[in-house]
């Protein structure tokens, strides 16, 4: 059974169409507003690696992370850009992060020339506040035909389509994210090319990590977080009008994408938001109510939240702790774990050591 069928026997078997409907009647009842700035999240990253080791710099890794706490990421100059691009063949990926840490849109601008296809460069330019709202309309569209089982595209193009007042456009949206079971925002190949900038700018490899990790920005975290305000907006505005056909969907919808964000990435981040995200979706059902697919109620699932949060609460202040006693070794080895297997995992992999 695909997503999108099981919401609609959990709304009680509600047309599609009647929900889209609701949502077209809003179109012109509300005029949504230019979205305020609002600045990007951050991956959350290894909190020490106060190693005493001289690395092949000649620092030691604590002189190396105090100096980046005090100044952060060190620059890297137009030359030592353009130099890690011609390392890389100038290919997709090295673009973006060129663009990144330049800031200079050219290098975007090249990417989505050279490489129309790569659905990382496609995103990169739905994202972009120099893109006009046509450009990230055909940058979504082209970026959703590339990467078509990714249910961010889904999010970004209802996203776009809530600032734009387009309420039925939005709910098609939402509606295709439901058979997409993926959400997929290509952090780790930024992250990789950064520290592979910085390493062939000559910088030691703790630092280079460390510039990869703490300077990810993540701008897909704010448009999915408005796409909750929205659609809890939305079942406050269907209950008014007692349209409980609709109200009901809405927050299953809401609960879909809180799931979604806490499986989409290895950071607490996105652990955080979309836990946030489902709980407030959660707390506004009868505890009673099922509200997946193995007979799971409101309730039992909020109990489950509650304990993740308090797991994490804990195992982030224990490890605040250790990881000032890991060596160079387990320092290493945590950053690949949490890489491969999530934050939370190496955090665990290093406290049971």
């Amino acid at each position: 059974m695909s997503r999108r069928s099981f919401i609609i026997i959990a709304a009680l078997a509600l047309a599609v169409g009647a929900w889209v409907l609701s949502f077209r009647h809003l179109d012109k009842k509300w005029q949504t507003k230019p979205l305020a700035p609002t600045k990007q999240a951050k991956a959350r990253s290894t909190k020490g690696l106060n190693l005493q080791a001289p690395l092949a710099s000649g620092k030691t890794a604590t002189e190396v992370w105090a100096e980046f706490l005090k100044n952060g990421a060190p620059k890297l100059s137009p030359a030592q850009i353009a130099d890690y691009l011609d390392s890389c063949g100038r290919d997709a990926p090295s673009l973006i992060v060129a663009a990144r840490l330049s800031g200079d849109v050219e290098y975007l601008q090249e990417a989505a020339l050279a490489f129309p296809e790569n659905p990382l460069v496609q995103l990169e330019v739905a994202l972009s506040p120099s893109a006009s709202p046509e450009d990230r309309r055909a940058a979504l569209e082209a970026f959703k035909a590339v990467s078509p089982d990714n249910a961010l595209g889904d999010y970004l193009s209802a996203h776009l389509s809530f600032t734009e007042g387009k309420y039925g456009e939005a709910a098609n949206g939402l509606l295709a994210s439901l058979d997409h079971g993926t959400l997929a925002d290509f952090s780790e190949q930024i992250m990789a090319g950064t520290e592979q900038a910085y390493l062939s700018a000559g910088q030691d490899p703790l630092t280079a990590q460390l510039s990869a990790m703490y300077g990810l920005t993540r701008p897909t975290l704010a448009p999915l977080r408005e796409v909750s305000r929205q659609l809890d907006s939305l079942k406050d505005e269907f209950i008014k009008a007692e349209d409980f056909d609709a109200a009901h969907p809405t927050v299953l919808v809401g609960l879909d994408l809180g799931q979604k964000i806490q499986s989409q990435a290895p950071y607490l981040i996105d652990q955080l938001v979309g836990m946030s995200i489902e709980r407030s979706f959660l707390e506004q059902l009868d505890p009673l109510t099922t509200t997946g697919a193995n007979g799971q109620t409101a309730a039992t699932r909020l109990a489950e939240l509650e304990a993740k949060k308090t797991d994490i609460q804990t195992t982030t202040a224990a490890f605040a702790e250790a990881s000032l006693k890991m060596d160079a070794a387990t320092g290493q080895e945590y950053i690949v774990r949490m890489r491969r297997d999530g934050e939370l995992s190496a955090m665990k992999w290093v406290l049971g050591k």
